[in-house]
């Protein structure tokens, strides 16, 4: 989701190069750009939604669509503005979920949990919101941090930090959530490599040392948090009902998401490290296993 002074005419090399491009993810580019016919089947296939924000910090969606990009290489969309946090200009109602009644001023003490029903700010999932905020800030952070570091490894934190927003999205529109991926790898390849990265990345499981310096440190800062987030949502999302009949719980796509993202921060947390020792050509190996 970083914003990119880009040319006119974005090329598949150009994503590839710029974006994480993470299935299902989100990228922002400047209003006026076109993409070639190869760049646009990508964004095609992978389904990434494209929203476009001026230097004034404006996002535009294009008109009548908020799924992935379907556009004529050679056409310009018609945009239209939207709230920067949002995908939609639909003016949320204000039905208070406590007295069922519309409420002609919101009171400070509640806030929206959609576009039509009003809750207390204590409300577990307002709570799991701040917390979801939190780490997308901190997320931020770490990327800004990164700017050294090889292209793969800046583009998969941009995957970590777009998937995050789409956790946040997914939790507020109730539309289902799909596994992470860092650009080509799916959930199920990182899995692997987090549970046995001494035969995939080189070196065996990291606990917390000063030692490694304050990059690892920080990305082992975002695992912690990226954990206690699951931990949360679990809370949150279980069903009393289910849990006394089944043990099931609610969402459960948010807490299997926030699962596997742990896992995918952790290995980027390695990968730092690897390259930090001149290891640098574990990341071309990765590379040609997309090519």
């Amino acid at each position: 989701m970083d914003k990119h002074t880009s040319p006119k005419y974005i090329t598949e090399s150009y994503l590839l190069q710029h974006f994480g491009m993470r299935h299902g993810g989100e990228i922002q580019l400047e209003p006026g750009t076109r993409f070639t016919p190869a760049a646009q089947e990508m964004l095609n296939e992978k389904k990434i939604i494209v929203r476009w924000r001026d230097d004034k910090g404006q996002v535009f969606v294009e008109k009548s669509q908020s799924t992935a990009q379907q556009l004529d290489s050679d056409n310009s969309p018609e945009l239209e503005k939207v709230h920067p946090l949002k995908s939609n200009n639909v003016r949320p109602t204000n039905a208070c979920m406590l007295c069922h009644s519309d409420v002609s001023d919101k009171p400070a003490l509640m806030t929206h949990l959609d576009d039509k029903m009003l809750v207390p700010k204590t409300h577990p999932r307002i709570s799991l919101r701040g917390k979801l905020d939190a780490c997308i800030s901190y997320c931020v952070l770490v990327q800004c941090e990164m700017v050294q570091q090889p292209d793969l490894l800046k583009n998969f934190m941009a995957d970590i930090r777009s998937y995050l927003g789409q956790i946040l999205q997914s939790e507020v529109t109730g539309q289902p959530l799909p596994e992470p991926s860092l650009g080509e790898f799916s959930a199920a390849v990182i899995h692997q490599w987090s549970h046995h990265p001494l035969k995939y990345l080189g070196h065996d499981h990291m606990l917390p040392d000063v030692a490694y310096g304050p990059l690892v440190a920080q990305l082992n800062y975002l695992r912690a948090l990226v954990r206690e987030l699951e931990l949360t949502a679990t809370k949150v999302f279980l069903d009393d009902s289910m849990q006394l009949s089944s043990g099931g719980i609610n969402r459960e796509d948010i807490v299997a998401g926030l699962n596997r993202l742990s896992s995918a921060v952790y290995v980027v947390l390695i990968l730092v490290w690897q390259c930090q020792n001149g290891q640098e050509e574990l990341l071309k190996g990765l590379a040609n296993e997309t090519a």
